[in-house]
């Protein structure tokens, strides 16, 4: 035990004897303090951004690095910010930006809230030509009501191509979760026709690229109502009409493709570029011009074909369903869910036809006719069916009329003057949707060679047309418009 004792106090001694030659002088990080900025922001999609934090340190400025982020995406990596949001944000991380000591790594960090939303959740789009080219704008009900001139071409870095012919709202329900996404749809005949994502407006795909059938493809008409899983999305190409659905080919509207054209019956068909709907909106109808007759087939994706109308027995006997009477000129539905259709005869005169479908089998019962007076309607006329009033209004250049649907007895004193503007009527759009208290009357006018208005008119006929509100300097001449709602 006693050698043990010995060894220890051996060891004691000699490293008592080892000296002590750290250094312990420090010296102190140069730090990094960042201000002039807030700790929340609230971004607008296509509006720039430029942040310009103010930051006071000793280090020198070859060893510094700054970068802005979000999560793992990197904005910039400048000190200021300078950026455009095109998306909404889908995460809940914070902005960030961060100074950054290259010497030796050391990151000094300032975390800010940020949120960025839409300006295109409520509003007005507006096809136009400009300079014989499709445009695309956006009058926004939101964020100080800016108009956003060329929209699809600013977002997607890309013009529109082809010849403008119509803009719609779609509305698709998910696959898998049921939940409603807004879609917008420009159609160009002899181009591309684009499918915008409604929050973003940013291209979700070309609608003549999902077609997988034989021969060429491009759409001259599309249907405007939601579409899912049981009920399909319907476009007309050629004549022809072709269905998309969401529920069976995919959980979204690009996954979905067109490829064969709806059945007819041993006549054939090809049918003109409009439509009108019934029955709960469960069945389209529209005019066949290979056959001259109307036809119909149902909105659902199950099962359907296009057939000849079922004809109730007490339908008028002065419209033949079979041997119609003129060229097709435009089809749309009055307040009550009634199928109007407009028709050009040989001799140039215009009547209207007005039927609707009354049960689940496609029964049609046509239940009005009216021969307009001459000079009316010309070939420039827009329509549209009132959403509150028995009422169809129609342009004819400056003016716009209204034709009251039950007196159509009482020719040419039924059709009335509501209201003459500074300029032709270009297109017209009428939306209503009382659950979202949208009730709403849009004009568009060319106010000369180069521009147009868009303009807000009173829906109550007694008005007189009086314009509610306006939006002027819009490029070109205006094609079509819609009320964008979420």
């Amino acid at each position: 035990m006693k050698k043990i004792y010995y060894l220890l106090f051996l060891v004691l001694g000699l490293t008592s004897c080892i000296e002590d030659n750290g250094n312990y002088e420090y010296t102190t990080l140069k730090e990094a303090k960042i201000s002039s900025l807030n700790d929340s922001y609230r971004f607008v999609l296509q509006q720039p951004v430029v942040l310009k934090p103010t930051v006071t340190t000793d280090i020198d400025a070859a060893d510094l690095e700054y970068c802005w982020r979000i999560g793992n995406d990197t904005l910039s990596r400048e000190k200021d910010l300078s950026y455009t949001f095109v998306n909404t944000l889908t995460s809940s991380n914070p902005l960030t930006f961060e100074v950054i000591n290259k010497s030796n790594n050391v990151r000094y960090t300032k975390r800010m809230n940020a949120t960025v939303v839409s300006p295109f959740q409520t509003g007005w789009l507006i096809l136009g030509s400009v300079t014989d080219k499709p445009v695309l704008s956006f009058q926004s009900y939101e964020e100080g009501n800016t108009y956003f001139s060329d929209v699809y071409n600013t977002v997607n870095k890309e013009p529109l191509s082809g010849t403008p012919n119509c803009v719609k709202q779609l509305i698709y329900q998910d696959g898998v979760t049921g939940g409603y996404y807004s879609r917008v749809t420009a159609v160009c005949n002899n181009g591309k026709s684009v499918d915008l994502d409604g929050t973003s407006m940013l291209r979700q795909a070309y609608f003549d690229d999902q077609y997988r059938g034989e021969g060429s493809f491009s759409i001259d008409a599309i249907s405007s109502e939601r579409y899912s899983y049981d009920n399909a999305l319907f476009v007309i190409n050629n004549g022809k009409i072709y269905e998309k659905t969401v529920g069976n080919m995919g959980v979204t509207p690009e996954d979905g493709y067109f490829e064969y054209p709806l059945d007819g019956d041993s006549k054939g068909y090809k049918v003109c570029n409009y439509y009108g709907y019934g029955w709960n909106g469960d069945y389209y109808l529209t005019a066949d011009i290979l056959n001259k007759r109307y036809v119909y087939f149902s909105r659902s994706s199950l099962s359907t074909k296009v057939s000849p109308l079922i004809v109730d027995n007490t339908s008028i006997k002065t419209v033949d369903p079979d041997n119609l009477e003129g060229e097709p000129v435009w089809m749309g539905m009055d307040y009550k869910g009634e199928v109007l259709s407009v028709l050009k005869t040989s001799a140039g005169k215009y009547v209207l036809h007005k039927m609707s479908v009354t049960d689940a089998y496609g029964t049609v019962i046509f239940s009005g006719r009216y021969e307009f007076p001459d000079g009316a309607i010309n070939e420039s006329s827009c329509f549209v069916g009132h959403k509150v009033n028995p009422y169809l209004m129609i342009s004819n250049g400056n003016k716009l009329m209204a034709l009251n649907l039950e007196a159509l007895d009482a020719g040419a004193s039924a059709l009335n003057d509501i209201c003459t503007y500074e300029g032709p009527i270009t297109a017209m759009h009428y939306s209503y949707d009382n659950n979202r208290s949208v009730n709403e009357f849009g004009v568009a006018i060319q106010t000369n060679a180069s521009s147009s208005s868009l303009l807000i008119i009173s829906t109550s006929l007694t008005d007189k047309g009086s314009v509610l509100k306006r939006y002027d300097n819009i490029a070109g001449k205006v094609v079509s418009i819609w009320r964008k709602i979420m």
